[in-house]
């Protein structure tokens, strides 16, 4: 499950990991390279070496093979598929025509080979399972029965490789088989996690709930905000402030950090605000929304919270763009942001004022402890973001609106099919450290409409660290309503 692309940072240990750091999209992890890839607990024999009746038995055990898709993500997918499956090691040839400069520029091909090189030793692998876009996905593998490793991989605009990262890859789950069984697995994460279901009636603008759980309980949402940003870019292009073609120029000044594309774009780089829009919720681009943020300027974006029916705005007043929320989160020393949880409106908006300009130089291996719990987050309880979710499709029935839909279509989160059970699916997750959320908006074959939204807060990164276990219950619910479309 994917929302979002992330770049390499070093960090130096014996095993030679990478780790990710920023803003962590919303259903998406991180992609990274770590030299210790699986489940498994040694390397497994080449299949040159297997004898016959040993190599059947084995891959009669083994989970079905699955196809990659045929997209930029999946094209490369197969190609790394075929290098750690390959009877031979890993060389580094034609490395340079399929990594980007962004991996390159911090890692040599030699490393990258070496990686790829131990975790060819733990094959063969097949694919058992994809949940991929077309620039990124992830697609767990199968070596020996139960040895399970994920590949998450994404690509850029030229269909280069930007992000990787092997790891321990997520078993199947059996699906909920009732609504009583998504509470029970929505019980077993951990505390502070909430979910809600609504179905939409026609011209509706709230929604009948389904499923209540601490759905009125105002949580951290992570990237999930920028619906915000969304509904004041909207409002903006509707009241003739703003056009969808008008280019917006990325500057030292504006410049976040992962995850998204723009951060690594030179200086005078122009995109059109329907661009950066689009990057913005479909790989959940920092810069670009701290761009569109500083194009309608921070009262619209706050006029939008109140004009999208969120609950209570003033807990998110002054609103954060992304660069701030590193600066603070994770650029300065405990005692600031100790002052930021305690100051008000006006003290809030005078630290602002002192965040250095510039390029931001945040350290990676500081963007992993929790500051949600110090106001540094946005927030916002699940009856919000249904209603956030309505605002945006009320917009786009307007003239200024009419690229919403694809803009907010363009990632599902769940990979889910467009055209059976589903006509739509509008799609905005989140996640920074401790935190993680996802809201669906759904239009079923049938012309029911239905807002799904799970969330997650934990003071321990690792307890929400992981998208595709962590939405199962989204997933389930999802299958549920489809289910009962069909019936």
């Amino acid at each position: 499950m994917q929302t979002g692309l992330f770049r390499f940072r070093r960090r130096t240990t014996t095993a030679r990991r990478f780790r990710r750091h920023g803003l962590m999209a919303g259903l998406a992890a991180a992609l990274a390279l770590a030299a210790t890839a699986c489940s498994s607990t040694g390397a497994q024999a080449e299949p040159e070496s297997q004898p016959t009746e040993a190599k059947s038995a084995t891959e009669a055990a083994l989970q079905p093979a699955v196809g990659l898709p045929d997209t930029p993500a999946g094209l490369q997918a197969q190609w790394v598929l075929t290098l750690i499956n390959s009877e031979t090691a890993v060389a580094t040839d034609g490395f340079a025509d399929k990594f980007a400069d962004v991996i390159l520029s911090e890692l040599s091909t030699e490393q990258l080979a070496e990686v790829l090189e131990q975790v060819r030793s733990q094959g063969p692998w097949t694919p058992i399972t994809v949940n991929a876009t077309d620039a990124q996905g992830v697609f767990t593998m199968e070596s020996t029965p139960g040895d399970l490793m994920d590949l998450q991989l994404s690509v850029d605009e030229a269909g280069l490789i930007n992000g990787i990262f092997f790891g321990p890859g997520t078993p199947a789950r059996t699906p909920a088989a009732s609504w009583e069984e998504v509470e029970t697995n929505m019980a077993a994460l951990p505390d502070g996690s909430a979910m809600a279901v609504y179905r939409i009636a026609d011209g509706s603008a709230d929604g009948t709930s389904i499923l209540d759980i601490d759905a009125d309980t105002a949580k951290p949402v992570g990237s999930i905000f920028k619906l915000y940003v969304l509904v004041a870019v909207s409002d903006a292009v509707a009241a003739g402030t703003l056009s969808w073609d008008a280019k917006l120029t990325v500057t030292d000044d504006l410049r976040s950090l992962p995850s998204g594309e723009l951060q690594d774009a030179p200086a005078g780089t122009a995109v059109t605000v329907r661009d950066a829009a689009q990057k913005m919720i479909s790989i959940s681009d920092n810069t670009a929304t701290d761009l569109l943020m500083d194009a309608v300027g921070r009262p619209a974006v706050e006029q939008a919270l109140s004009d999208a029916g969120h609950s209570d705005p003033d807990r998110n007043t002054p609103f954060l763009n992304t660069r701030e929320l590193f600066q603070l989160g994770w650029g300065v020393e405990d005692s600031v942001r100790g002052q930021w949880a305690e100051a008000d409106d006006d003290a809030r908006r005078e630290l602002l004022q002192t965040l250095p300009g510039g390029v931001l130089d945040t350290p990676s291996a500081a963007v992993t402890t929790p500051v949600w719990q110090q106001d540094l987050d946005w927030f916002a309880t699940a009856e919000d973001l249904m209603r956030a979710h309505l605002a945006l499709q009320e917009r786009a029935a307007t003239d200024a609106g009419a690229p919403l839909r694809d803009i907010l279509g363009a990632n599902n989160g769940l990979n889910l099919e467009i055209g059976g059970d589903w006509t739509y699916i509008g799609f905005k997750g989140g996640s920074a450290p401790g935190v993680m959320a996802g809201s669906w908006y759904l239009e079923r074959s049938d012309g029911e409409r239905f807002v799904v939204v799970q969330q997650g807060a934990s003071s321990s990164p690792a307890e929400v660290a992981d998208p595709m276990t962590f939405f199962g219950p989204a997933q389930d619910a999802i299958a549920l309503l489809a289910a009962e479309g069909r019936d």
